[in-house]
């Protein structure tokens, strides 16, 4: 791929810069970071969520609430690895944890399993 290429939309967490490269933005950059720091400590989708809205970081459409789809949009995206449009946002064993601990919070059906009050995955 073109490094300049004119990829209408880019990850959350990237700009563009005045020769159309793709370049990290550091405020959304750091908002990535958080959530899989956030993530990798064992908070839930609906934690990662009230945090970030309680510390008034903006989503993606730069409005005051994030949805666990955009969360998990953000865990799964590999362009945060880096690659040749990309800057390495994430490490690649950041990554890699949480595609695991995704995949082990998804149940058979395709759901993400849900605790019990005891604690047990249900």
């Amino acid at each position: 791929m073109n490094p300049n290429s004119e990829q209408k939309r880019i990850a959350f967490g990237y700009n563009r810069n005045s020769k159309s490269e793709i370049v990290i933005h550091p405020g959304q950059a750091a908002a990535v970071k958080l959530i899989f720091d956030y993530y990798l400590e064992g908070c839930s989708m609906v934690k990662i969520k009230e945090n970030l809205e309680s510390m008034g970081i903006p989503s993606p459409l730069n409005g005051k609430k994030w949805s666990k789809q955009t969360l998990a949009n953000i865990l799964s995206n590999p362009h945060y690895l880096g690659d040749e449009l990309y800057p390495t946002m994430v490490s690649e064993e950041q990554y890699n944890l949480a595609q695991t601990k995704k995949r082990e919070h998804i149940g058979r059906n395709g759901k993400t399993k849900k605790t019990d009050r005891s604690g047990d995955k249900t």
